[in-house]
């Protein structure tokens, strides 16, 4: 049995925030779901989902939620690095939980592996030149 993992930007309007759709995706459609990042208002909200299930099941849970009114966005690339404005000052590399930082102990440069990327957004807050920006939010 294949699983797959993918994340997804959904952005609910003022009339649907406040239902409980991505539960019912989770229990209809057996799968994991990870909040990565959550911002709710009167004015809507928006989820920055990780979810990992069959991809048949991933794929209706998709649809289900397009069915119910919610923007889906699905996500491969969603925090970068501007390197002109990197100084490779290391603030990241203790922050970041999923050690999508590396230094090479050579030219002590710091590289940024966005695979392993969670979008968390610590790297952004504690990045004292700002060289980090997530595209989405």
């Amino acid at each position: 049995m294949t699983l797959v993992k993918k994340k997804f930007l959904l952005s609910f309007t003022p009339s649907i925030v406040n239902e409980p759709i991505t539960y019912k995706m989770v229990k209809e459609f057996d799968l994991m779901v990870n909040i990565l990042r959550a911002e709710v208002s009167e004015r809507g909200g928006r989820l920055l989902i990780e979810v990992d299930g069959k991809p048949s099941q991933v794929s209706k849970g998709v649809g289900f939620l397009k069915s119910a009114g919610v923007e889906v966005k699905e996500l491969n690339e969603y925090v970068n690095r501007d390197e002109d404005r990197c100084t490779h000052c290391g603030a990241c590399l203790s922050i970041c939980p999923a050690d999508a930082f590396e230094i090479d102990g050579m030219s002590w440069k710091v590289s940024f592996k966005a695979a392993k990327c969670i979008a968390c957004g610590l790297c952004i807050d504690t990045c004292p030149p700002r060289a980090m920006k997530l595209r989405i939010w």
